[in-house]
């Protein structure tokens, strides 16, 4: 559910400070990696489970088996990215995302902390269709699937500075959360929280078509 930490929280009343003692170690851990990742590829071996394991469920690749640590790669942007294993019916690698090219993205968004925001999913199944380069898709997501081939899938960290800067109001750059509250939460981010160390939106993208 929007808005909820992805495991279930005992209600008792001691819960609270362990789950913000868990989040700031997230963050903490969160800003060790991406600081210390040489480009363009790394070997991570503190990263969480919970962000090497798939969520997207997308179809098109095998997300009941986390990534490996070697396939995260950093790009001279900032951005960290892991590419999934594709099933070869799905996919056609002839077909290679880069600039000028009309793409569909099947997404979800969530928080540093692993809070779910909002998906394509929950927003109908419809994707977020955008042409590289224009700038209608925000900078961690026109640079984050570059490269992809049709069928892909990718798991995206990404820097404040390269997510919604221009804002989440209609016709500002995608894939845009939908509501008031999911567009509070990146609002929050986006504005209170940009100089936090740590702070990052992460994304999950199953490039589904390529023109």
């Amino acid at each position: 559910q929007r808005g909820h930490p992805t495991s279930a929280l005992n209600p008792c009343n001691n819960v609270q400070p362990l789950v913000k003692a868990k989040d700031a170690s997230r963050r903490s851990l969160a800003l060790s990696i991406v600081a210390s990742l040489p480009v363009p590829a790394f070997a991570v071996t503190t990263l969480p489970e919970e962000y090497r394991q798939g969520t997207l469920g997308a179809g098109n690749a095998d997300m009941s088996e986390p990534v490996p640590y070697e396939k995260y790669k950093k790009m001279d942007n900032g951005i960290v990215y892991a590419d999934q294993a594709v099933r070869a019916s799905r996919a056609d690698a002839s077909k290679v995302v880069a600039e000028g090219s009309k793409v569909n993205v099947q997404w979800l968004l969530r928080k540093a902390n692993g809070y779910f925001v909002d998906s394509s999913e929950v927003q109908g199944g419809v994707p977020f269709i955008f042409t590289v380069g224009d700038g209608t898709a925000i900078d961690c997501v026109d640079q984050g699937v570059r490269g992809m081939s049709q069928g892909g899938s990718r798991r995206i960290v990404c820097p404040l500075n390269l997510g919604y800067v221009k804002g989440v109001e209609d016709n500002k750059p995608g894939p845009l959360p939908k509501g008031f509250g999911p567009r509070q939460q990146i609002r929050r981010v986006q504005e209170v929280r940009k100089d936090v160390p740590g702070e990052y939106l992460f994304f999950e993208v199953a490039v589904t078509r390529v023109q």
